[in-house]
């Protein structure tokens, strides 16, 4: 990586993380550019290069945990442990990206909900994030399942479905909680309570 594409990794990631602190004290739609700018100590024109508006934040933001997903894949299919385990350290590490900074995370996946259904992005965008995960889950089943870690007999889709909707589920009621627990460990837990039943 040459300097110059350091620099301007380094400048996105600067206004990213500037931005979420004003949203964090402000509020999404309190924040203006002009403040963003202003603390990230950089011109407006450096802002749009990046961030064609302040939305793309959101974005970025589900862009970050999509690359997180695919690297994460790529370690776990690499790796000779069961397919249980695969799919947990999958999961888990990625509910664990969301404990970093839970009012953060809750404040930029609700803008970001609610700016795709504003746009009508919701039944594209929103849905193949979900599709794009469980068919993952669903290879790593089908994969078990030649293994003879998963039971031959189920439906290695609807196991797919269900392991993704348990942890969509679980992530948004953990961000709705006022309760302070681990939500990388109710994960966990569900993913050993789901294998009681398909597991071999």
């Amino acid at each position: 990586m040459s300097l110059r594409e350091k620099k301007k990794i380094e400048t996105k990631n600067k206004i990213f993380e500037v931005s979420g602190r004003l949203f964090k004290e402000k509020g999404f739609e309190n924040t203006t550019i002009d403040e963003i700018t202003k603390e990230a100590e950089i011109g407006k024109g450096t802002f749009f290069n990046y961030f064609p508006t302040k939305e793309a934040l959101l974005l970025y933001f589900v862009e970050q945990k999509d690359e997180l997903t695919y690297s994460l894949i790529e370690i776990e299919t690499a790796r000779s442990i069961p397919t249980k385990d695969k799919i947990k350290n999958l999961l888990v590490f990625l509910a664990e990206s969301y404990e970093t900074d839970k009012e953060l995370t809750k404040l930029l996946i609700f803008e970001y909900i609610k700016y795709i259904r504003s746009t009508g992005l919701k039944s594209g965008e929103d849905q193949s994030r979900h599709h794009r995960l469980s068919k993952i889950l669903h290879d790593f089943l089908e994969d078990g399942v030649k293994k003879g870690e998963v039971k031959g007999g189920i439906d290695v889709k609807i196991a797919a479905e269900t392991l993704t909707a348990v942890y969509f589920h679980s992530v948004m009621v953990w961000l709705w909680s006022e309760n302070d627990y681990s939500i990388s460990e109710d994960i966990s837990g569900m993913i050993d309570l789901v294998f009681e039943g398909i597991g071999s």
